[in-house]
Parts: C-alpha cells; sequence; structure tokens
C-alpha cells in the first residue's frame, strides 16, 4: 500500500517541482538550486517541521523550538505532530501540498519511510558550503547514515539514544535484594530477575523486562535484520539470534508467575506502565532518554545502571540510536532548514540539551560530564549511559520495518513456552521473506 502511495506523491512532487520534467531532470534542478540561491537571512520565512515520531510541540520547543527561535526570530516554525492524525501523515501531507523543510526521526524507521516515500535528498554540498564539520560527530552515526544512504547525507544526527537498565528501587528493597551495578552481564542479571519474581500480597512481582523492538535493532552484535546483499532475513543465518532472543525473552519470562502474569495483561509482555505506573517490573531496559518522556518516572524510586553485556563482548553496549534531520527534496526553504540543522548540532544548543539529559551526538568528554547536570532527577547514575563502548550500527534496509514486524510478533507465545526458537526462527523467516518479496515485486 505503501510503495503505492509512493508512486502516486512521487508524480505530484515532480509536477509541483518542475511542471514537464521528467523525475531526474527535478532532481537536477532541486541540487542546482542548493549550489547558486544563497540564504536568505533578514526577511521572514515559515520553516515547517515534521515530527515521525509524534513528539508533542511542547517537547519539541524544550529542546529545539525554543533556541530556534532566539537564533532565528524572522524563521516562523510550523510544528507538525501526526501522532493519532491520519490527516497529518506524512504521505497525504505531500498528496495535499503541505510543504516539510525539515523531518526527523529516529534510525530505527528512517531508512524505510525516506526512501519509501520519495523524500530523500543528499546535504553533501550544503555541508561543504557551510563548512559543517562532520569530524565533530560520534563516528558511528554518521557511518550509518553514510552506509545506508549510498554515501549520501540525506539527514545529520540530532541527539542520540543508548539503552540501559532502570531498576525500581522499592522492589528491590522489598525482598532484600542488592540493587544491579554498572557492568554486570547478562547472566548476572538475569540471576538477579529470578529473585523478584515473586507474588506478595496478591500482586506479581516480575524482575526484568525489556523493549523487544528496540533491544533486538540495537543488539551489541551488530546483526542486521536483512541482508542488503539478498534483501532476506538473517534470523536463520546467523546463530547470534539465538542467543539474544533466549537471553531477552525465554530466561526472563521462565518463571510461572511471569508467565501468568502475561496472560492476566492480555498476552502481553510488560513494559512502560508496568515499571513506572505499576510498580510490578524491578528492571527496565529502555532507552536512555525515557525520564524525559514520561512524567510518571516522577512517582517512582528509580536509577538506572549501564546496560548488561555478553561475555563475548566485554565492554560493549547496545548500539547508538540517533535521530537524523533531513530535509525533504521537496522543501521550499533548503538552506534555511540547514541553518537550523547545523545550528541544533552547535557545542551551544548540544551542551544545553546535554545538561537536561538529551544525549548529544558529538565527540568529546564535556557532552558526557554535563550529561543530566540540570535534569529534575538529581542524583542519578546518568555515567551509566556512557559506560560502555558502542559498536557499530547494523545496516539497515527499506524492508527493515517489515521485518521488525515478524520478529517480534510471537515473542509472546515464546516467553509463554508456545512456541520453540525452532519454530519462531522459521515463521519469522518465511512470514518476513514473503512480505518483502511482495514489496520487492510492486
Amino acid at each position: 500500500m505503501k510503495a503505492k502511495v509512493k508512486s502516486f506523491i512521487g508524480a505530484a512532487v515532480v509536477i509541483s517541482l518542475v511542471s514537464g520534467c521528467s523525475q531526474q531532470q527535478a532532481s537536477q534542478s532541486v541540487v542546482d538550486e542548493v549550489k547558486t540561491s544563497a540564504p536568505i537571512l533578514n526577511e521572514p520565512v515559515e520553516i515547517t517541521v515534521y515530527s515521525a515520531p509524534g513528539d508533542s510541540e511542547e517537547s519539541w520547543n524544550e529542546n529545539f523550538g525554543n533556541a530556534i527561535k532566539k537564533k532565528f526570530p524572522n524563521y516562523k516554525i510550523h510544528f507538525i505532530n501526526p501522532r493519532g492524525n491520519d490527516a497529518l501523515k506524512i504521505q497525504n501531507q505531500m498528496v495535499a501540498g503541505q510543504n516539510i523543510d525539515i523531518y526527523y526521526e529516529s534510525i530505527g524507521a528512517f531508512f524505510s519511510n525516506v526512501p519509501d516515500y520519495g523524500i530523500q535528498f543528499d546535504m553533501s554540498d550544503l555541508v561543504k558550503k557551510y563548512k559543517l564539520d562532520v569530524n565533530r560527530f560520534e563516528p558511528t552515526t554518521l557511518e550509518a547514515m553514510k552506509q545506508n544512504a549510498g554515501g549520501q547525507l540525506w539527514g545529520l544526527p540530532v541527539y542520540t539514544n543508548s539503552m540501559v537498565l532502570y531498576y525500581n528501587k522499592d522492589i528491590f528493597d522489598k525482598f532484600a535484594v542488592p540493587y544491579p551495578l554498572d557492568g554486570m552481564s547478562w547472566d548476572e542479571v538475569l540471576t538477579i530477575a529470578r529473585k523478584l519474581n515473586k507474588s506478595d500480597g496478591g500482586k506479581q512481582y516480575m524482575g526484568l523486562a525489556v523493549s523487544p523492538a528496540h533491544i533486538l535493532k540495537m543488539n551489541p552484535f551488530s546483526i542486521p535484520m536483512v541482508d542488503k546483499v539478498s534483501g532476506t532475513v538473517t534470523i536463520n543465518k546467523d546463530e547470534r539470534w539465538r542467543q539474544l532472543f533466549q537471553t531477552y525473552f525465554v530466561e526472563p519470562a521462565s518463571d510461572t508467575g511471569y508467565q501468568e502474569a502475561i496472560q492476566a495483561m492480555g498476552n502481553r509482555l510488560p513494559y512502560t506502565g508496568e515499571f513506572v505506573k505499576d510498580g510490578s517490573v524491578a528492571m527496565f531496559e529502555m532507552l536512555s532518554n525515557l525520564p524525559t518522556l514520561i512524567p510518571e518516572f516522577s512517582n517512582i524510586n528509580w536509577d538506572m545502571v549501564s546496560t548488561p553485556t555478553f561475555k563475548e563482548l566485554p565492554g560493549v553496549g547496545t548500539q547508538s540510536y540517533p535521530t537524523y534531520f533531513a530535509i525533504p527534496n521537496f522543501s521550499k526553504h533548503k538552506e534555511e532548514a540547514f541553518q537550523i540543522i547545523q545550528y541544533l548540532t552547535s557545542d551551544e544548543v548540544q551542551k544545553e540539551n546535554a545538561r537536561k539529559g538529551v544525549m548529544s551526538v558529538l565527540n568529546g568528554q564535556e557532552f558526557k560530564d554535563i550529561y543530566g547536570k540540570d535534569s529534575k532527577f538529581q542524583g542519578k547514575n546518568y555515567k551509566a549511559v556512557f559506560y560502555d563502548r558502542f559498536p557499530n550500527i547494523m545496516s539497515k534496509t527499506q524492508y527493515d520495518a517489515i521485518a521488525e514486524k515478524a520478529y517480534t510478533k510471537s515473542i509472546v507465545d515464546l516467553s509463554l513456552g508456545k512456541m520453540d526458537l525452532n519454530t519462531l526462527f522459521r515463521t519469522v523467516e518465511e512470514e518476513a521473506n514473503k512480505g518483502i518479496e511482495s514489496i520487492k515485486k510492486k
């Protein structure tokens, strides 16, 4: 369906750019425009920002919008949050003729959606023109862009995430279990988790929960979900997937009480709500920026430690998970948009956001030392975010969204013991490859 939308939208965008020209000619005209036009700094202009993650305008302003308004007072920012409104989905906005100057999205979907919508635009000429020093960036974030965009710069990283292990101190205290520590292995954490799979006062506690999609696509082995050459899933081609699924989903839920809790929740795995609202999960492996997004963190007695590691990869955490800011190829204000993105990657903005608990994409110990200093959650173990080094970011394909859906679809059955790993892997391979093949034929 999306491929059909892409085809229709692509035609509409080309017509709006250069009437009567071929798509190739239109793309060339866009490049020529960037090379020859001069930035307009003294005239008011409306910049439209599209939040693919569906961020609230309040959080956007807190982290970026207010800084932009102060730096560029003549720029009026029109912010689009599509969450819960189909009319605001980017494909519908493009069909309606809505201009978009900045599109941002996390790496988890960026390389699926950007080419699928046909909005990719190489920012390399603008980087040269405005002398942006790309060596300032944490290297895996830019290498991932170049690797997955054929050497082009479809976007620049503006902030990133790692994964950390959050824990509820009250649950640990209740059962007199020592708190986890930085640098623990998965075997050590699973041992702790088993001690916390307990029922007390009619309430079932679960020792450990993880975010399935994030932990798989940020895996420390950097195994891609889809092989870039063959365009088929790797789940039965790399034995390390077996170790990951066993560690993340089978072992934590091996307790009978844990499985009964899954069933009581309507056959779903415990997630953020069970950690911050229900208070039934003792440890939760999730993105490092979660406390900045979930107000309920203020209601629990929590802290965090570094993500557990595998014995094969000592000192290696999860992959970095950058959010890229891109300029769609149909943007009417490419130079102004680039100036904004460049400013958001400046030391000034990166330091200010780092102090709030937004992970910087820039190299330098100074960005780590101030991380979380101005957060409303003082006294937390913020150094856990940087405890281990980042592995390379796994290669991405436009089929990753299809693969991810298949990889995570039957995890509940696996955790409940209703499906073994062999069956799950075979099912994932058949379902995902079938879906990928159907896209290839369109």
